[in-house]
């Protein structure tokens, strides 16, 4: 493994050794009771929305290989319906999201998630449906738009088809989970990459997949004597990767140690992954990668390594200084380190300066400044870039505003 990563992986220990301290949990919180669950009978409540995403960009790759006009860099990024439900013991959330790439005049859609849920008790439920995998940081590792390089690796805000088991503990909290499948793909024109997240798919050539794959994680809130408190936890997933050319099954396993502190407006996000796919391909096909996909695309990523995670974002009320026209504004910088096991394999970087801003209604803005280096939607190289890396070395960088109507 590269020396680059250490300082980060040093400070991802030293955050989990804080965290197994014995401290108490947040004051003023009270447990819900074992037998209590919610009203049976509280009205049904329904709700349906959706939210409109553009993107305004510059990718520093592409001015120089041409300019382009203000028009030519507006981008529909999303278009998204939601629908929720809660009756008594009862509810479900889905989402299904569109795409279109007006470069190639592409479309693509498919769901972010679908799932109904149940409530044993006031302190355990039961998920099942297209839901979010319970791995590392929750809900998410980093504040940014483009999420942290775990993200692309199919180790952050995944989503797969399975059954989920939550309890709350007091300060702890455990999730166990079993995913026969991953969500699949849905409509596009690759030939299995029309999904949200990123899995292992097939693209032609390989014919590799996801199957069985079991999730646990704990995780313990703590709050110190001095204002700061937090989450430190452990994540393990493990699954199969069945292999349609040779009929054996590989294997694929992760494991991630993770903490999060809050002190006032200030947040530290810290997290350590190690992953590793083994492979049952054909003889001649390179293990050294795996071919993942999702958004109608796929490409190549490292078959193992290790990724390291660290955030310190500012939330910054702004109500009175605005008349509450803009009522917060979070000010953040994400960088992840994808260090790949084989030596042949250039590292991939990623650091991402922005804010976010909140408004008062359905408009939230996502401003970002990011640099990429073997980064496969920071740099020039898509397909080889968080394997071998391609010809990307180099740094890139691309700004980034979002803008999105949430209705």
């Amino acid at each position: 493994m590269s020396a680059k990563p250490i300082a980060i992986a040093a400070a991802g220990a030293v955050c989990c050794a804080l965290a197994a301290l014995p401290v108490c949990a947040t004051e003023g919180e009270a447990a819900p009771p074992d037998e209590a669950g919610p009203s049976e009978e509280a009205a049904p409540v329904f709700d349906l929305g959706g939210a409109l995403r553009v993107n305004f960009y510059n990718k520093s790759w592409e001015a120089r290989q041409k300019r382009r006009s203000i028009s030519q860099n507006l981008r529909l990024d999303t278009a998204m319906i939601d629908a929720s439900f809660e009756s008594g013991r009862w509810d479900g959330s889905a989402q299904y999201r569109f795409y279109y790439y007006s470069d190639g005049d592409q479309l693509t859609h498919f769901p972010h998630h679908a799932w109904v849920g149940y409530r044993l008790d006031g302190r355990q439920k039961l998920q099942a449906g297209i839901q979010k995998v319970p791995f590392g940081l929750l809900p998410f590792a980093s504040n940014n738009f483009f999420f942290s390089l775990a993200f692309y690796a199919g180790l952050e805000d995944d989503y797969d088809f399975g059954f989920r088991y939550s309890r709350d503990m007091g300060p702890w909290t455990l999730d166990a989970a079993w995913f026969p499948m991953d969500e699949g793909s849905w409509s596009g024109d690759s030939e299995d990459s029309a999904r949200y997240s990123y899995d292992i798919v097939t693209d032609g050539t390989r014919d590799n997949d996801e199957r069985h794959q079991v999730n646990l994680r704990l995780a313990r809130s703590f709050a110190l004597g001095n204002g700061v408190t937090g989450e430190a936890g452990a994540s393990f997933q493990y699954g199969l990767i069945p292999n349609g050319i040779t009929g054996r099954n590989g294997h694929r396993n992760a494991q991630a140690l993770h903490a999060s502190f809050d002190y006032g407006p200030w947040n530290l996000k810290t997290e350590a992954i190690r992953y590793a796919f083994d492979l049952e391909n054909p003889a001649g096909q390179d293990d050294r990668y795996v071919v993942m996909g999702a958004f109608d695309f796929p490409y190549r990523v490292a078959a193992r390594g290790a990724i390291y995670v660290a955030g310190l974002a500012y939330a910054w009320d702004t109500v009175e200084e605005t008349g509450g026209l803009l009522k917060s504004v979070t000010f953040y910088n994400d960088y992840s380190y994808l260090d790949k096991a084989e030596d042949a394999y250039s590292g991939s970087q990623q650091n991402v300066l922005g804010a976010g801003l909140d408004f008062d209604g359905p408009l939230y803005v996502t401003l970002d400044w990011a640099l990429g280096r073997n980064n496969a939607y920071i740099g020039p190289e898509f397909t080889r870039a968080l394997a071998d890396g391609g010809t990307g070395g180099g740094w890139s960088s691309r700004v980034n505003l979002n803008l999105a109507l949430y209705f």
